[in-house]
């Protein structure tokens, strides 16, 4: 909520500016009901975003002047209200997915150039809007590694990276060529061809120790090269080509509305039955990664098939009641 208030008073502070009027710090602190320090703040953050406010020393004054963009003809309110709204939550450096503070800015700018009245109404119609995301992975301090990243996609120069690899078991060192930066299962990934293991891999940003440009090699991305090619048919992001499976996986009532509502993966499908019991059809390439998402329905998922993902639920459940018996806490 602090973050829709803080939009709409930078709006406020621009409507003002717009209005013609000589106003100083302590008349827009009293107009915004905050402090002078904000208001500075806040001068700052609009003039960072492009536009022209000038200070008069003698009279200690704000004018506006014409900003250094203009808004396209065609760009309606409620187009600039749904990318505000967007912006305000996914672009949250705090709880939304990191490193899109431009998004929010280059919203914000859109919005300031909005007659009086619609930045009004904008403002509070940003209140009745929100979008909630899980818990994000913590890749604040790898701001640097991204924007090197970013070069790279930008210019097509290799990087010469450390990486933390979990799947290895060790610290690697190789030249990787980034193909697409991916935000999902709540972090930022990189997709790339590693020279060090001669294919095509997945790196999490998180895990990253070093990344250090390379300007003397220079590299393309395939043109059969596509996300939706590399991850195939796996569940979310780990895709085991050897293990090609029809999954049947039938869904208690409790659990079955909620279930067959998400389009989950882009093959399934739903055999609906009277007893409001639904069989939940997916084809999918490894069984690892769906396998933790059945766990999580706990007694309202059965496997009908295939039989090896029953057995490996079979197994987790056992050593979950082994760990509960064996290990009661002290």
């Amino acid at each position: 909520m602090s973050q829709t208030n803080r939009i709409r008073r930078l709006l406020r502070i621009v409507a003002i500016l717009h209005s013609g009027r000589a106003v100083n710090a302590p008349d827009l602190a009293r107009d915004c009901k905050v402090s002078r320090r904000t208001i500075f703040r806040d001068i700052e953050n609009l003039r960072d975003s492009g536009l022209r406010i000038s200070y008069d020393d003698k009279k200690q004054t704000y004018r506006f002047e014409n900003s250094r963009f203009l808004i396209p003809a065609d760009l309606t309110a409620e187009e600039i209200l749904a990318l505000l709204v967007l912006c305000q939550d996914l672009a949250n450096s705090d709880s939304g997915i990191p490193y899109l503070g431009p998004a929010r800015m280059a919203a914000f700018k859109l919005a300031s150039r909005l007659p009086k009245e619609v930045r009004q109404t904008v403002g509070e119609l940003m209140e009745l809007h929100h979008l909630q995301l899980p818990p994000q992975a913590r890749v604040n301090e790898k701001e640097q590694i991204y924007e090197q990243i970013q070069s790279a996609l930008k210019t097509r120069h290799s990087l010469l990276i450390e990486y933390n690899s979990f799947a290895d078991g060790e610290k690697i060192r190789t030249r990787l060529n980034p193909y697409a930066l991916y935000f999902g299962n709540r972090s930022w990934y990189v997709i790339g061809y590693a020279a060090m293991f001669r294919q095509v891999r997945t790196f999490h940003l998180k895990r990253f120790l070093n990344a250090e440009l390379l300007p003397r090699q220079t590299y393309n991305i395939p043109e059969r090269f596509s996300l939706e090619k590399y991850f195939g048919n796996a569940w979310h992001m780990i895709r085991d080509k050897s293990q090609k499976h029809h999954v049947v996986i039938r869904f208690g009532k409790t659990v079955a509305g909620n279930v067959a509502e998400v389009l989950l993966h882009k093959t399934q499908k739903i055999d609906y039955f009277d007893d409001g019991t639904i069989d939940f059809h997916v084809e999918v390439e490894g069984l690892k990664e769906i396998c933790w998402w059945i766990l999580g329905y706990g007694n309202q998922a059965y496997v009908v098939q295939p039989p090896e993902l029953r057995n490996m639920i079979v197994n987790h459940a056992q050593q979950m009641i082994e760990q509960y018996e064996n290990n009661p806490p002290t």
